[in-house]
């Protein structure tokens, strides 16, 4: 009979722990998806990534990767892929000048920045706005998603030796996300 008190103070314990846990875990917020002039445009944004500030502000340059993707569903066969959109973002402490230097890739154009507020670069760095996906125009119509995946990575190598450099992970922190399940009609 002593035995239950302790079991349900461990188990009680033990939850405890878990919810911290899950609560200081790195998530997406989003994808929010609008269709405006016959454009499926996508906002997103990461919450929860007190670590990896921690390394940022330490002046190790990380690279950031958003890539979404436009999924088609089918019944009773794999969804189709459609098209996809990655953006890079690249960050760098100066710890000697005391700014941020930040850039941008999209594919097409690559944007330089320089920040003194970290709160500033941070809203810029972990939020991904306005991604023009694809022209609703030339899809067929059916039900569609958006699958978000996030991606980091340290540029910088830290110096090991020989063989123990390629036994670390090149991604450090990779998430993923898919969108509820929207139609597109034919549009004339």
């Amino acid at each position: 009979m002593k035995k239950y008190p302790l079991i349900f103070v461990l188990f009680f314990v033990s939850l405890s722990f878990c919810y911290t846990a899950l609560a200081a875990t790195p998530h997406i917020i989003g994808p929010d998806m609008d269709i405006v002039d016959n454009n499926i445009i996508v906002n997103l944004s990461i919450d929860n990534i007190d670590e990896l500030e921690s390394t940022i502000n330490a002046g190790i340059a990380k690279e950031i990767v958003f890539t979404v993707e436009l999924l088609r569903v089918w019944r009773f066969w794999p969804d189709e892929f459609v098209v996809s959109k990655r953006i890079e973002k690249v960050i760098k402490y100066d710890n000697l000048r005391e700014h941020y230097m930040v850039s941008s890739y999209d594919g097409i154009s690559r944007v330089d920045y320089n920040f003194k507020d970290y709160n500033a670069v941070r809203d810029w760095l972990f939020t991904a706005d306005n991604i023009n996906l694809a022209n609703a125009k030339g899809l067929d119509p059916s039900n569609y998603y958006v699958r978000v995946i996030v991606e980091s990575r340290s540029i910088e190598q830290l110096p090991l030796l020989g063989v123990l450099i390629h036994l670390l992970p090149e991604v450090e922190m990779s998430l993923a996300k898919e969108s509820e399940p929207f139609f597109i009609e034919a549009i004339e």
